[in-house]
């Protein structure tokens, strides 16, 4: 990625269903604070040339049959020159699945398109793409390593942010809606305008609150908690 920006392709070659893929796209990576570039393209090869040219991309969201090149004979070429890019096929023939799965494509979504099949796509491509351990956190002036998977949640105490680790806490000056896109795609739950909780680390979930492993209870917004269900449930059908 470049810095924190998800780059991403959409590749279709018929116009109404790549601009439905483009819209959906947009509309997921806003909702899940995903800072996104998507660029489109109607030509498979406009495509290449693009990368050929050192342009970089996250994740490409890509229609199978196109004219002259399927979209597994493309990724092919690409997994050939060694790109290490998310590939997400979507397509109307679901006999295609298979091939698609040869070339290590992260998912295969049929037509026409279920926009939360897709968002769950997007944010498993996101999480990998970003799946380096360690955050830079800036404390007390200087700048702490923190690993994601060892947050158990986070809270605002008054104008920081405080990160509860297992053994340890720490305070930042980075907003909590800042660690939420930090964190976009890595398990975490925004439960309560106050609290991002790590959904490895929650043992109960109910209405009204979130109890850890270590037995704290999180509370849980009255306006957020079907979100939160959905979320939750979510992570853990992965």
């Amino acid at each position: 990625m470049k810095g924190n920006m998800f780059c991403i392709a959409v590749c279709d070659d018929e116009p109404s269903d790549r601009e439905e893929i483009v819209k959906m796209t947009k509309e997921i990576c806003h909702l899940e604070h995903i800072e996104s570039e998507i660029s489109c393209f109607s030509d498979p090869e406009e495509l290449l040339r693009a990368i050929e040219k050192g342009k970089c991309y996250d994740l490409l969201l890509m229609d199978v049959i196109m004219p002259r090149q399927t979209g597994v004979e493309i990724v092919r070429d690409l997994r050939a020159k060694k790109q290490e890019v998310s590939i997400v096929f979507i397509s109307s023939n679901r006999e295609m699945a298979l091939m698609g799965y040869e070339v290590s494509a992260a998912r295969y979504l049929a037509k026409p398109l279920e926009r939360e099949k897709l968002r769950e796509a997007i944010t498993f491509c996101y999480g990998q793409s970003c799946n380096q351990e360690e955050l830079l956190i800036p404390i007390n002036g200087g700048v702490k390593k923190v690993s994601s998977r060892e947050i158990c949640y986070i809270e605002i105490k008054g104008r920081k942010s405080r990160i509860v680790q297992e053994k340890e806490k720490c305070d930042t000056s980075l907003s909590i809606d800042k660690l939420e896109k930090m964190l976009a795609g890595k398990g975490f739950i925004r439960c309560h305008q106050s609290f991002l909780v790590n959904c490895s680390y929650i043992r109960t979930l109910r209405t009204s609150l979130i109890e850890l492993t270590d037995g704290t209870e999180i509370p849980v917004s009255k306006h957020r908690v079907k979100e939160v269900r959905r979320l939750f449930f979510d992570y853990m059908e992965q």
